[in-house]
């Protein structure tokens, strides 16, 4: 028991990727009709999800660092602005409708954030500011950020239920996470690179500016064809 708990211990981030990894199969299997796939599939695209989020998130922070993506962390950004690849070339593939794919496994890639930020907890990275004031109290970044996830994949779980507004749960993700990261970018440890803005202000506005375009787009389409049907 002793040895087990050690190795948790010392591999925090696979414990999580492996849960992160079994609550995706078990999205994927709630919506496996909407996918029109067999039960079997879900857990292999559940793990081929985790991998294509393990790499954009590596990936990313190579690029925002000019480095080798080996060895420059993780940037969670990377699930907003490459993961979407992978999505769109697996709806290319198999012929699925992006709509669905998007809003099955944008619940995925929640799922999987929230574990990372356990990790980043277990691990000890990431932190807070120090609250003004204070000296050994800090923002609790981490854990704000497991709260907003939560909330957000329970709306966006009710709406795929109701089925609203289908393929509008992504770009309300990137308006939502672009918006709450702009806000609590001040509150995490990090150097400035304008002034007070930080890199992940950059990308916190980016996001929410791609977001806010596609949303607007869908909506604009639906109530077009809104008004065809009329």
């Amino acid at each position: 028991m002793d040895y087990l708990l050690s190795w948790i211990a010392s591999h925090t981030l696979i414990v999580c990727l492996i849960a992160g990894t079994i609550v995706s199969a078990i999205w994927i299997l709630l919506f496996h009709e909407k996918l029109k796939i067999n039960i079997w599939v879900a857990p292999i695209l559940a793990v081929a999800n985790t991998i294509a989020g393990l790499i954009s998130v590596k990936l990313f922070a190579g690029l925002e660092a000019w480095g080798n993506p080996l060895s420059n962390g993780q940037s969670l950004f990377g699930s907003v602005f490459l993961l979407p690849l992978f999505y769109f070339a697996g709806t290319k593939i198999t012929g699925r409708k992006y709509a669905d794919v998007f809003d099955v496994f944008l619940m995925c890639t929640i799922t999987t954030l929230i574990f990372a930020r356990v990790d980043c907890i277990m691990s000890g990275c990431c932190y807070g500011k120090y609250i003004p004031g204070s000296e050994m109290v800090r923002w609790p970044t981490r854990e704000m950020e497991i709260v907003f996830h939560v909330i957000l994949l329970t709306i966006f779980y009710l709406m795929n239920k109701k089925n609203k507004l289908p393929g509008a749960t992504w770009p309300l993700y990137m308006v939502s996470y672009g918006a709450f990261r702009f806000i609590e970018e001040w509150l995490r440890v990090g150097d400035s690179v304008i002034w007070v803005f930080h890199r992940g202000h950059l990308w916190a506005l980016l996001s929410v500016i791609i977001g806010s375009s596609v949303y607007l787009e869908l909506r604009t389409k639906a109530e077009h064809k809104k008004e065809c049907i009329r």
